[in-house]
């Protein structure tokens, strides 16, 4: 093994035993009474040692939630170059999303349980809204939309509107004990985001011609 590759194992162990150590102390007593010093001490190691992977507790939870979403985009923006591959590929990049919060349940229970963090959904929002907002102006440049834009719809509305449901779906899955798999919920999640309420419910629904709310 090369001395990069150990380097690189050493890393993701200490991430391991900090990310481990987090989710036991917040079930033991919440997301805001933790420490630096907490953790560290639970995943035995030293202050400096975790300063020198997180700048502090709020940066951990969160490059968990958002390293994963910087891989998964980087892998759906390609498909964004073929009109009608934009929605027949995508479930896939859903169904490792939840995938990733399958493994990482405990966290994601953890965190936005009621023990957990309001800022952390917060923050998990405002991260889904600036990357489907990139996506976006990225597939407009490549695939011009159907019908008019409603000039007057803030371009943030509908990005803020689907990251809730994507937050929301997250926590009726993780409260349910995950009865259902990261491919039933990639699939149904994938289905209310592209065609909507009704058509989830089966029903057979025409997407109406856009007209500029006055």
């Amino acid at each position: 093994m090369s001395h990069e590759e150990q380097t690189d194992l050493r890393v993701r162990r200490t991430h391991k035993f900090l990310q481990e150590a987090m989710v036991e102390l917040i079930n033991e007593k919440g997301f805001e009474a933790i420490t630096v010093g907490d953790i560290a001490e639970r995943a035995m190691i030293n202050r400096a040692t975790f300063y020198r992977h997180y700048q502090d507790k709020y940066d951990l939870v969160a490059k968990i939630f958002e390293e994963t979403v910087n891989y998964l985009v980087e892998k759906l923006l390609p498909i964004h170059k073929d009109k009608n591959s934009a929605t027949q590929n995508t479930p896939e990049i859903w169904v490792q999303f939840f995938e990733h919060v399958a493994e990482h349940d405990r966290l994601y229970r953890a965190m936005l349980g009621k023990n957990g963090s309001p800022w952390f959904a917060d923050r998990m929002r405002e991260y889904t809204i600036k990357i489907l907002l990139e996506s976006q102006k990225q597939l407009k440049q490549q695939i011009a939309p159907s019908q008019p834009i409603d000039p007057i719809m803030p371009s943030e509305l509908p990005v803020t509107q689907l990251s809730y449901v994507l937050i929301g779906t997250i926590v009726w899955w993780l409260e349910s004990e995950k009865r259902y798999t990261p491919l039933q919920m990639a699939t149904w999640f994938h289905r209310f985001a592209f065609y909507g309420y009704l058509a989830v419910l089966g029903y057979e629904v025409q997407v109406p011609r856009m007209q500029a709310v006055r």
